[in-house]
């Protein structure tokens, strides 16, 4: 398979987010809540989700698989759960969410619009003993781990951080490809989530 350049590769990765994007867009409402609900049972069903301790993230932006129900889920089993906020120089910082509160007492509206956690609540790290799952989101995936992000690589740093995580992909089958482009600062993941049984390739 041929290398791609940088200018190639950023172009492909272009091309895709386009493709994506449009995809996300012309998704009818009905067909999209459907999709949450199985997304939200087949993740929560699955053994490596009743097997964690920690549950690391994202809250869903309006396009994107909803994972408020995964949230509530985890936290009614008693998993510790934390979100994820911006901070400069495209990092991340994830707060741990109180199970006594709702979750939008427990967050604001922060970079780029998307919901984070007030700063109230507490900053969490993946314990290395714990069984952590990252769930990570996303516009395109592949089965060998490859994720396209929105570009910023928020994500590709805190990953990089801490290996020890289970990285999941949250995403519906419509949005996996064949092959996603990646640069060596891309992170590969270690198993998807759609509306299907949970695939886990590695750990």
């Amino acid at each position: 398979m041929r290398l791609l350049s940088v200018t190639d590769l950023s172009a492909a990765k272009a091309q895709l987010r386009q493709e994506m994007r449009r995809k996300r867009n012309e998704m009818p409402p009905e067909e999209k809540k459907k999709l949450d609900q199985a997304m939200c049972r087949a993740l929560t069903e699955s053994a490596a989700f009743q097997q964690c301790e920690q549950l690391f993230c994202f809250l869903s932006l309006p396009k994107e698989p909803e994972t408020d129900a995964v949230i509530a889920l985890a936290l009614e089993q008693g998993k510790t759960v934390a979100i994820p906020r911006c901070l400069p120089e495209c990092a991340m910082a994830f707060h741990q969410l109180s199970p006594a509160l709702p979750l939008d007492q427990q967050t604001e509206s922060g970079t780029y619009g998307v919901r984070e956690p007030r700063l109230t609540c507490p900053v969490l790290s993946p314990g290395p003993e714990k069984r952590v799952i990252c769930l990570v989101p996303g516009l395109a995936f592949d089965r060998r781990g490859g994720r396209l992000g929105y570009g910023a690589g928020y994500y590709d740093r805190f990953l990089a951080a801490f290996p020890h995580m289970l990285k999941i992909g949250y995403a519906a089958s419509a949005f996996l490809t064949e092959c996603v482009p990646m640069e060596p600062t891309d992170q590969r993941l270690d198993g998807l989530a759609t509306e299907y049984p949970l695939e886990v390739w590695n750990g």
